[in-house]
């Protein structure tokens, strides 16, 4: 029986990802902060699967569950890392409250990088696999979203680092861009864009109001689209049990075009493309708000 980490397990695709494993016949263990959460997924689990309490942003956090996990599978080692966990915010960058910079980053890049440190051991046992998660909003110059976008940049250049590292030992870390996903993330986007702009302060308002008012309603247009997390889920298996795995999966054909056309145009085509899906998002909306 293969053995997995999967963090970021409580809905969407970690959930989703832990479940399809279980089924799939892999001893799962799945990271979540609450023991609500890690119930529920036991419940819902047809094999083995483990709840783990964590939050990745907390290094202490994460060697203790890894101390847990290893217990169970010294002998064998891990075979798959998924570094699933991830966080949002947006703003403009001039009035971010502290929480609003660090949780991304905190989130994608030292969470993926506790958990390497945490659980590097057992996957050199098994020869295992780390799969860390990007986006393609770090192609896009968008503004009002930037620390997300940067996390997952950075997350891309650290999964390289780590591939130079632990490349000796049989272990392979791997990148994937879910492209558009029906996430928690996405589904609750209006509110957290709302709880985030409740918190600025009039001037913010003045200096930007245009630009947030574009935003709002571009989140509106594409709230509920979407692949579904299974596909994402899908995903991350063939990652796991390819036979000669690629250092980097794209799920989706939103995905794979958005990163041919970064690759193969200048950065002011990649600017352009911002600017109307910025401008094209609220104008779908506002056309959909004069039909109703």
């Amino acid at each position: 029986m293969k053995t997995v980490v999967i963090t970021g397990c409580s809905v969407g695709v970690g959930r989703a990802t832990a479940l399809l494993l279980d089924r799939a016949g892999w001893r799962v263990f799945a990271i979540v902060r609450k023991q609500a959460d890690a119930d529920d997924l036991e419940a819902a689990a047809r094999g083995p699967l483990k709840g783990v309490l964590a939050d990745v942003t907390d290094r202490q956090q994460v060697f203790a569950a890894a101390a847990v996990i290893n217990e169970q599978c010294r002998e064998h080692g891990l075979d798959g890392l998924i570094c699933n966990a991830g966080a949002g915010g947006a703003g403009p960058l001039e009035f971010a409250a502290m929480d609003e910079l660090t949780k991304p980053i905190d989130t994608s890049v030292y969470g993926s990088i506790f958990c390497a440190q945490a659980f590097l051991p057992l996957l050199r046992t098994a020869r295992g696999r780390i799969i860390n998660v990007t986006s393609g909003s770090n192609l896009l110059s968008m503004p009002l979203a930037s620390t997300y976008p940067a996390a997952k940049y950075a997350v891309e250049l650290l999964s390289r680092q780590l591939q130079a590292e632990v490349r000796q030992f049989g272990v392979s870390v791997i990148v994937v861009d879910p492209g558009r996903v029906k996430s928690r993330m996405t589904l609750s986007a209006e509110e957290q864009n709302a709880e985030a702009r409740a918190k600025l302060p009039p001037e913010a308002i003045e200096l930007y109001g245009d630009l947030l008012s574009k935003l709002d309603r571009l989140v509106t247009s594409v709230v509920g689209s979407g692949k579904e997390p299974e596909v994402v889920a899908q995903a991350y298996l063939t990652a796991l049990t390819d036979r000669k795995p690629k250092s980097f999966y794209t799920v989706g054909n939103d995905a794979r075009i958005l990163r041919i056309i970064a690759r193969l145009s200048p950065q002011w085509v990649m600017d352009a493309m911002a600017t109307r899906i910025l401008e094209r998002g609220a104008n779908d909306t506002s056309s959909s708000t004069a039909r109703r």
